[in-house]
């Protein structure tokens, strides 16, 4: 059985009321423990490698201000508004998202009847195919930095801010333990003896070591040939404590231990 370690959007405090971006690729990543470690040759051909993800030039982002009305997909049952109250209600806030100097996070925080106005409408980016299709489409049409019109999908009235995708690329060292929340199956090293390793392996970089041959003596898993490459990610693609790490990283900088519900890690920004 492979050991699978899955990278995760941001959970919301409840679903959206618009559809989210998609779950961020499964990395496979470590191999089984009946299976040898692949070597450089056979890494990339390994049947439980990673496959990495590449750069994607198709993503969109964006924030959104939803007005929705009684009726609407997933309304809250306090929502007592009519389609047509709502309608304007959203041509309002399009002017005033469009006004010089406006917030388009604060006025989604103060006005989005959606659980992403907690972080000012953020939806991160998504994939083409992965939102209602009039919203994607209204995102398509503008230009970075554009507000959209009015846009109504079964979920009520959107208005929209297209925002630019960011994306880093990492590499990470695992070191995985029993009794994780999301322990890797099989996985039989203590958490002390995890946290133990994971310092040794700093501590080795720290001295000057070349992240390659640490991530060889030390990562648990196939990519341990590939330098731990985890490939590009948007924004929430991964586990929250990771996500925060990566991309509060320059390039070349290595992070701090993190410890996520699967493992403890160390990230490497690439580029």
């Amino acid at each position: 059985m492979r050991w699978i370690f899955l990278a995760t959007l941001v959970a919301c405090d409840s679903e959206p009321a618009a559809p989210s971006p998609e779950p961020a690729p499964t990395v496979v990543d470590p191999a089984p423990a009946s299976t040898p470690a692949p070597t450089p040759a056979a890494a990339s051909t390994h049947p439980d490698a990673p496959r990495v993800p590449a750069r994607s030039k198709d993503r969109l982002a964006a924030r959104h201000i939803l007005v929705a009305y009684a009726q609407a997909m997933k309304a809250k049952p306090e929502i007592v508004r009519t389609r047509e109250e709502a309608r304007a209600r959203a041509a309002t806030l399009r002017e005033e998202a469009l006004a010089p100097g406006a917030n388009f996070a604060a006025l989604a925080k103060k006005n989005s009847d959606d659980p992403t106005a907690s972080r000012g409408g953020d939806l991160g980016s998504f994939a083409p195919g992965k939102m209602v299709k009039a919203f994607e489409d209204a995102v398509a049409a503008v230009q970075v930095g554009e507000v959209t019109p009015v846009v109504e999908t079964p979920f009520g009235f959107h208005v929209i801010l297209r925002e630019e995708v960011v994306e880093v690329h990492c590499a990470q060292l695992m070191v995985g333990f029993a009794g994780a929340e999301r322990a890797l199956p099989g996985a039989t090293r203590s958490k002390d003896d995890a946290r133990k390793r994971i310092e040794a392996a700093k501590a080795d970089l720290a001295e000057g070591k070349p992240w390659e041959g640490v991530v060889r003596a030390y990562h648990d898993g196939p990519t341990k040939e590939d330098g731990g490459d985890l490939g590009w990610f948007a924004r929430r693609q991964l586990m929250p404590t990771l996500d925060e790490a990566a991309f509060d990283l320059d390039i070349g900088a290595t992070s701090d231990v993190i410890e996520s519900p699967a493992a403890f890690h160390l990230l490497r920004r690439l580029e």
